[in-house]
Protein backbone atom coordinates (compact mmCIF):
# COMPACT_ATOMS: atom_id res chain seq x y z
CA UNK A 1 0.00 0.00 0.00
CA UNK A 2 1.69 3.40 -0.67
CA UNK A 3 1.15 6.00 1.90
CA UNK A 4 2.36 9.69 2.37
CA UNK A 5 4.16 11.64 4.87
CA UNK A 6 4.57 15.25 4.97
CA UNK A 7 8.17 16.35 5.65
CA UNK A 8 10.85 18.87 5.14
CA UNK A 9 14.37 18.46 3.90
CA UNK A 10 16.18 18.43 7.43
CA UNK A 11 13.97 15.81 8.32
CA UNK A 12 14.74 13.95 5.17
CA UNK A 13 18.43 14.31 6.19
CA UNK A 14 18.04 12.90 9.11
CA UNK A 15 16.19 9.98 7.87
CA UNK A 16 18.74 9.04 5.64
CA UNK A 17 21.73 9.23 7.80
CA UNK A 18 19.10 7.21 10.56
CA UNK A 19 17.89 5.10 7.80
CA UNK A 20 14.73 4.43 10.09
CA UNK A 21 12.01 7.07 10.75
CA UNK A 22 9.45 6.32 13.82
CA UNK A 23 6.28 8.46 13.24
CA UNK A 24 2.60 7.95 14.35
CA UNK A 25 0.74 8.61 10.99
CA UNK A 26 1.12 8.84 7.52
CA UNK A 27 -1.85 9.61 5.04
CA UNK A 28 -3.42 6.27 3.73
CA UNK A 29 -5.97 5.36 0.98
CA UNK A 30 -8.10 4.34 3.71
CA UNK A 31 -11.82 2.35 3.24
CA UNK A 32 -13.49 5.28 4.65
CA UNK A 33 -11.65 7.28 1.74
CA UNK A 34 -11.96 5.00 -0.73
CA UNK A 35 -15.51 4.87 0.11
CA UNK A 36 -16.25 8.33 0.05
CA UNK A 37 -14.48 8.71 -3.29
CA UNK A 38 -15.94 5.90 -5.26
CA UNK A 39 -15.49 7.75 -8.67
CA UNK A 40 -11.11 8.21 -8.36
CA UNK A 41 -9.28 5.55 -9.18
CA UNK A 42 -6.08 4.22 -7.45
CA UNK A 43 -3.65 6.59 -8.86
CA UNK A 44 -5.94 9.39 -8.53
CA UNK A 45 -6.62 8.62 -4.75
CA UNK A 46 -2.29 8.18 -4.38
CA UNK A 47 -2.16 11.84 -5.84
CA UNK A 48 -5.24 13.45 -4.22
CA UNK A 49 -3.37 12.10 -0.72
CA UNK A 50 0.01 13.15 -1.96
CA UNK A 51 -1.77 16.44 -2.17
CA UNK A 52 -2.54 16.25 1.27
CA UNK A 53 0.62 15.36 2.44
CA UNK A 54 2.17 18.66 0.13
CA UNK A 55 0.18 20.71 1.99
CA UNK A 56 1.22 19.77 5.60
CA UNK A 57 4.91 20.16 4.19
CA UNK A 58 4.69 23.47 3.46
CA UNK A 59 3.09 24.22 6.91
CA UNK A 60 6.53 22.68 8.50
CA UNK A 61 8.98 24.74 6.62
CA UNK A 62 10.80 27.35 8.55
CA UNK A 63 14.19 29.59 7.95
CA UNK A 64 16.18 26.49 8.69
CA UNK A 65 14.00 23.35 7.84
CA UNK A 66 15.04 23.61 4.25
CA UNK A 67 12.76 22.47 1.50
CA UNK A 68 8.96 20.99 1.85
CA UNK A 69 9.09 17.15 0.82
CA UNK A 70 6.85 14.17 0.88
CA UNK A 71 7.73 11.24 1.33
CA UNK A 72 5.98 8.37 -0.59
CA UNK A 73 6.13 4.81 0.89
CA UNK A 74 5.09 1.15 0.18
CA UNK A 75 4.00 -0.36 3.67
CA UNK A 76 2.42 -4.28 4.23
CA UNK A 77 -1.51 -3.30 4.77
CA UNK A 78 -0.10 -5.64 8.36
CA UNK A 79 1.70 -2.80 9.44
CA UNK A 80 -0.78 -0.04 9.87
CA UNK A 81 -3.28 0.01 12.54
CA UNK A 82 -6.25 2.60 13.04
CA UNK A 83 -7.62 4.26 9.87
CA UNK A 84 -9.19 7.71 10.10
CA UNK A 85 -10.43 9.13 6.69
CA UNK A 86 -7.32 10.06 5.37
CA UNK A 87 -4.91 8.89 7.32
CA UNK A 88 -3.58 5.63 8.98
CA UNK A 89 -1.56 5.07 12.53
CA UNK A 90 2.23 3.63 11.62
CA UNK A 91 2.30 -0.03 13.97
CA UNK A 92 6.33 0.37 13.35
CA UNK A 93 9.15 2.26 12.58
CA UNK A 94 9.73 2.59 8.61
CA UNK A 95 12.75 2.00 7.05
CA UNK A 96 14.56 3.76 4.38
CA UNK A 97 13.61 0.33 1.80
CA UNK A 98 10.31 0.90 2.18
CA UNK A 99 10.84 4.63 0.49
CA UNK A 100 9.63 4.60 -3.42
CA UNK A 101 9.90 8.38 -3.75
CA UNK A 102 10.50 11.58 -2.70
CA UNK A 103 8.38 14.77 -3.83
CA UNK A 104 10.07 18.18 -3.78
CA UNK A 105 6.75 20.53 -3.17
CA UNK A 106 6.96 23.67 -5.12
CA UNK A 107 5.54 26.98 -4.09
CA UNK A 108 2.14 25.65 -4.24
CA UNK A 109 1.76 21.79 -3.10
CA UNK A 110 0.49 20.60 -6.16
CA UNK A 111 3.51 21.61 -7.84
CA UNK A 112 6.06 18.71 -7.00
CA UNK A 113 8.96 17.21 -8.72
CA UNK A 114 9.59 13.47 -8.54
CA UNK A 115 13.19 12.26 -7.25
CA UNK A 116 14.09 8.26 -6.42
CA UNK A 117 15.39 7.77 -3.09
CA UNK A 118 18.74 7.32 -4.42
CA UNK A 119 18.86 11.07 -5.53
CA UNK A 120 18.69 12.19 -2.34
CA UNK A 121 22.53 11.56 -1.35
CA UNK A 122 23.22 14.40 -4.10
CA UNK A 123 20.77 16.51 -3.49
CA UNK A 124 20.05 17.02 0.14
CA UNK A 125 22.33 19.77 0.53
CA UNK A 126 20.64 21.86 -2.09
CA UNK A 127 17.12 20.73 -0.61
CA UNK A 128 18.28 22.48 2.76
CA UNK A 129 19.03 25.71 0.78
CA UNK A 130 15.43 26.01 -0.68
Amino acid sequence: MRVYLASTADELKDFLAERTLDIDEVYAPTPIYSATHPDMDEEEVEYSLSLLAAEDALELTDDQSGAAIVLAFEVAHEVLGQFDEVSAVVEVPLVWEMLEAIFLVGEDADDLTWYAPQEAVNLIDEWMKL
